[in-house]
């Protein structure tokens, strides 16, 4: 298992508590953040972007999208 950096590109409503929900399911699962940055969205302000850097191996990063997935207020999630 070779562990290495992924960065996430996250777009999610924006609402109240949903930053605080993405990053609570990295500290509930033991991930870690290496960095983060939210940005309302150009062309649609209801929306917001989210740059997150972590680490891990094929299987966590994987898990990663699957469980952010599963949040209400997030509606993609990419690998860039």
């Amino acid at each position: 298992m070779e562990v290495k950096g992924f960065t996430l590109s996250i777009i999610v409503s924006n609402r109240f508590g949903v930053l605080a929900r993405v990053a609570g399911l990295f500290s509930k699962r033991g991930y870690n953040i290496d960095s983060l940055d939210v940005k309302p969205m150009t062309e649609d302000n209801n929306f917001s972007r989210i740059i997150m850097a972590s680490s891990g191996d094929d299987a966590t990063k994987s898990q990663i999208v699957k469980q952010l997935l599963k949040l209400h207020d997030v509606n993609e999630v990419k690998i860039i």
